[in-house]
């Protein structure tokens, strides 16, 4: 094929997406819906996935140290913690720190009665320590708990059962929702251009009996699902967008009073773009091959009479 014929070839399928607007502007519907149902169960998805992080970085095992422990040995187990595998922070809480914390808890009252009483501490040196996967959360306590000079360890390990459950659930779900959309989306896709394909019926006839290859006559819907795609990609961005920062206004004093902070848009906005006009141009070109390759095989070879 020479270049000017893809340039005719190219220029006709622009020309005859806007000749055929009425069908191509259904196409753009629907795969815009489809796009924005996506859009708008990532970023559901990507909101609950961050306060389930944010929950998990609060999910810490807190390893107290016995009263006896000299400060070498102390310093032996921290390097020892930091050692582990699954362990992502270690931080030392001494004491003194965490009965200056515990005072500014209670009232004025209570923490000068305490004060009085007593010049000592009650409280031990511990170390925070956060682990990187929950999934490993109970084989990580077990070996905190073959360390020498402990006292105990304060764990919450049905609470990381639950959210690497409820993570891992969250993920297939997101999963499911956008391969149906997209399967969706390729099959209303491929539906619509069979209809621009039928109005055009006598056109590709025409082409056919003059000797057009198979490749010639697909280009231009080719041509037009890629523009389809990519006007569909743009504009479901927009909507997302506007959808996004709708609701956020809307909930936004009961994101206060649960205390969470939705993630800003314009963070994601330019990998959305890219995955939205992808899956607009895969949807656009995947239905006009499909459709066109079918149309050939069965009936584009063929001259009908009409």
């Amino acid at each position: 094929m020479t270049a000017s014929s893809l340039r005719y070839l190219i220029k006709e399928g622009l020309k005859n997406t806007w000749t055929n607007r009425m069908m191509s502007f259904a196409s753009i519907a629907v795969l815009l819906c489809c796009l924005v149902l996506i859009g708008s169960a990532s970023m559901i998805f990507l909101n609950i996935n961050s306060v389930i992080d944010r929950i998990e970085d609060e999910n810490v095992i807190m390893v107290f140290v016995a009263d006896e422990t000299t400060d070498a040995q102390i310093e032996e187990m921290g390097a020892k913690l930091k050692g582990m595998n699954n362990i992502d922070s270690v931080e030392f809480v001494p004491k003194e720190k965490a009965w200056a914390d515990q005072l500014k808890t209670m009232e004025d009252a209570q923490a000068q009665f305490f004060t009085e009483v007593s010049s000592d501490i009650p409280l031990p040196d511990a170390y925070k320590v956060t682990v990187k996967d929950l999934t490993g959360f109970s084989k990580t306590v077990k070996e905190i708990k073959k360390l020498d000079h402990i006292y105990t360890i304060r764990q919450n390990t049905d609470l990381a059962k639950k959210l690497d459950t409820i993570s891992r659930g969250i993920s297939v779900i997101a999963i499911v929702i956008i391969a149906v959309l997209f399967a969706i989306s390729l099959f209303i896709i491929s539906n619509t251009i069979k209809l621009t394909v039928y109005s055009r019926r006598l056109e590709i006839s025409i082409m056919k009996s003059v000797g057009a290859t198979n490749s010639f006559v697909r280009l231009p819907f080719v041509v037009e699902g890629c523009l389809i795609g990519v006007l569909s990609g743009a504009l479901s961005l927009g909507v997302v967008w506007l959808a996004y920062d709708f609701a956020i206004q809307q909930f936004n004093d009961l994101f206060k009073a649960i205390q969470i902070t939705p993630l800003n848009f314009t963070n994601y906005a330019w990998q959305m773009l890219g995955i939205f006009i992808a899956i607009g141009i895969v949807s656009g070109v995947g239905g006009s091959v499909i459709t066109m390759r079918r149309y050939l095989n069965k009936e584009g070879s063929e001259i009908s009479a009409i």
